[in-house]
Formats: C-alpha cells, sequence, structure tokens
C-alpha cells in the first residue's frame, strides 16, 4: 500500500509542477500580449496625432 500511496504522490508532484510550468507560460504570453497591443496603440495614436485619419488612410503598425 505504501508503493501506491508514494506513486500517487509523485504524480499529484509532477502535475503540480506542470501547472505551474503552463500558469508561467499563460502569464508570460498574457504580458507579451499587453506589451504588442500597447506598442501598436502607440503607433496608431502618434499616426493620428500627426493628421491620419482611419476612414482614408491605411496606417502601417
Amino acid at each position: 500500500m505504501d508503493f501506491i500511496f508514494l506513486n500517487k504522490k509523485s504524480y499529484v508532484t509532477d502535475t503540480a509542477k506542470s501547472l505551474a510550468y503552463v500558469i508561467e507560460d499563460y502569464n508570460r504570453a498574457v504580458k507579451d500580449g499587453a506589451r504588442q497591443y500597447n506598442e501598436h496603440r502607440k503607433k496608431a495614436e502618434e499616426e493620428i496625432n500627426s493628421g491620419a485619419r482611419l476612414t482614408k488612410h491605411r496606417i502601417n503598425l
């Protein structure tokens, strides 16, 4: 019985490690997405402030 308990405990530990890795990766992806969004928004705002109109001009991001 102890052997089965140890295997389950090891499985839970491995699962927790995997879950922590997935959460880290998700947080990294969200931060990267937010950074990219902010960069594109800043470029668009700069173009608009320099006189571009969104309805008639294409803004290269």
